[in-house]
């Protein structure tokens, strides 16, 4: 019997697959089709190559040991932080100039790592460079909204890589969240992520880890597979305003939450987004609460879930939990 969920927080409806559930190797065929070849042409993102991209807006580590994060636009933006956004109708409808930022993070100096395999003290490095470019872009009034994405395996690149967006609208995605959080909270003064914390720890089962200062789970009506969430504990808007000890603790999640992924699901391909407030006064919201979220890339999308909106995850969050907690 399968069961029908309600995830709290934009009242999205999920269909969960509770008779023969999908395990890790229902998986493993659906992840080759990501793995992308290597072209054999020069990498732009590897070190010594630093002349194939537009110049760096960030880096660390530049002392004699070369950079060990780098931070460049993208050279194929989908927003551009130059010219205005000339808005204007085109018959009934409207559209305006893609004005924002679009930047690449280069993870690393060389191929190999990811995630999983990186030193913790690496993707703090990661973060950091996120959290100053954040800084840094919310200086712009025409930036309202700031997302970090990341797939892995890079689709047109494979060298470890992230996609940091400045953008001048919220999203749909976030804006839906905002609408959950700001209804929850007029009707029972509390941060709906913050229950959901409470909630989790309290059950129990569908925790992976928790550290000092964030939990992780698998949220109660997971869209995906394995769809894992990372929450601070302390209530907090803003990524930019993460802490050194938050970062410290962020990058040893997320070294092992993917090293998991990896031992489990034979190092699949998985995407995860940071969301975070708008920003630029009215449109910030102290009642939101920023996260992260992690999925595979499987492909298991259905019509049913095109034509309805419904979701369809074959494998329970407590399954995918107990699993991850087991393969650390």
């Amino acid at each position: 019997m399968g069961e029908l969920r309600r995830e709290p927080i934009v009242r999205r409806w999920v269909v969960i697959t509770t008779e023969n559930p999908k395990g890790p190797s229902d998986y493993l065929a659906f992840k080759f089709p990501f793995r992308v070849a290597e072209s054999g042409e020069p990498c732009p993102f590897c070190r010594g190559n630093e002349w194939m991209t537009p110049p760096e807006t960030f880096s660390t580590g530049t002392g004699g040991g070369g950079w060990t994060v780098r931070v460049v636009p993208n050279k194929s933006p989908f927003f551009h932080i130059e010219g205005d956004f000339d808005r204007r109708a085109e018959g009934m409808y409207d559209l305006m100039g893609s004005i924002g930022a679009h930047e690449i993070v280069v993870e690393a100096p060389d191929h190999p790592p990811s995630f999983a395999t990186m030193d913790p003290p690496q993707i703090r490095q990661v973060l950091l460079a996120y959290r100053q470019r954040f800084i840094d872009l919310e200086r712009d009034p025409r930036i309202h909204q700031m997302l970090i994405l990341k797939n892995y395996p890079g689709i047109f690149n494979r060298h470890p890589h992230s996609h940091l967006l400045a953008m001048p609208v919220v999203p749909r995605g976030i804006d839906e969240e905002i609408l959950g959080t700001l209804d929850y909270y007029q009707r029972k003064e509390r941060c709906i992520f913050c229950d959901i914390v409470r909630e989790e720890l309290s059950a129990r089962k569908r925790v992976v880890m928790e550290t000092s200062s964030f939990l992780v789970f698998c949220p109660f009506a997971s869209r995906f597979p394995f769809e894992t969430w990372i929450i601070p504990k302390t209530h907090s808007p803003d990524f930019q305003a993460i802490t050194e000890e938050m970062m410290g603790d962020l990058s040893v999640i997320l070294q092992s939450l993917f090293a998991r992924f990896r031992t489990l699901l034979s190092d699949p391909p998985y995407s995860f987004v940071v969301h975070t407030s708008p920003i630029q006064g009215q449109f910030h919201r102290d009642e939101y609460h920023w996260h992260v979220e992690a999925r595979l890339r499987i492909g298991l999308s259905e019509g049913f879930e095109w034509g309805t909106g419904f979701f369809v995850n074959p494998t329970p969050p407590e399954n995918a939990a107990e699993l991850l907690r087991d393969s650390g």
